[in-house]
């Protein structure tokens, strides 16, 4: 990801996805296929033909950023009632399937606060809660990739301390 600057001066995040990152996934997806293979041979309790079908699906979604900007728009919609959560909004103009742009968010990463005070933390905690359980229980959308690198912290003042931004929607599965 990078930063840019719109023509206006608003500040941008840029996706851009590396070339031909599509035949590397493909390569690996191969390559898992073969080591499954292998592990069936030691062991049969346990058939990974619909774990590979599973894994190479939510991959091959994760390369489509037009996709992502849709996952997006959905839990700004989904996440609109939650103060303490952030979510980007995508620039559809400056988008593709390759590049995704965004309006930028500051925040630093979930690390730079683990000596901050109990009251900061314990918000962040519930934000970051909030940010993953609100979109299931009430809505059936899972976020698949809930890692620290996917969350920043804001800037913020007393009011508002803890807030979250939420950053990275390619993981994202839909149950009917």
């Amino acid at each position: 990801v990078h930063r840019a600057e719109a023509k206006d001066g608003g500040l941008l995040a840029c996706k851009l996805q590396y070339p031909d990152m599509a035949s590397t996934v493909e390569a690996d997806l191969r390559q898992l296929k073969i080591i499954f293979r292998l592990y069936e041979r030691y062991d049969r309790a346990i058939s990974t033909e619909n774990i590979h079908a599973e894994i190479s699906e939510r991959l091959r979604e994760e390369l489509d950023y037009a996709r992502e900007a849709k996952h997006m728009r959905l839990y700004r919609q989904m996440l609109r009632g939650e103060k303490g959560v952030h979510i980007p909004e995508p620039v559809e103009a400056l988008s593709s399937r390759r590049l995704l742009t965004m309006n930028w968010v500051e925040g630093r990463p979930l690390s730079d606060f683990t000596e901050a005070p109990a009251a900061v933390r314990n918000a962040i905690a519930h934000n970051l809660f909030r940010a993953w359980y609100v979109p299931f229980y009430e809505y059936g959308v899972i976020h698949g990739d809930p890692h620290l690198g996917n969350y920043t912290v804001r800037p913020a003042d007393a009011k508002d301390a803890g807030d979250v931004n939420l950053l990275d929607f390619g993981c994202v599965r839909v149950f009917e």
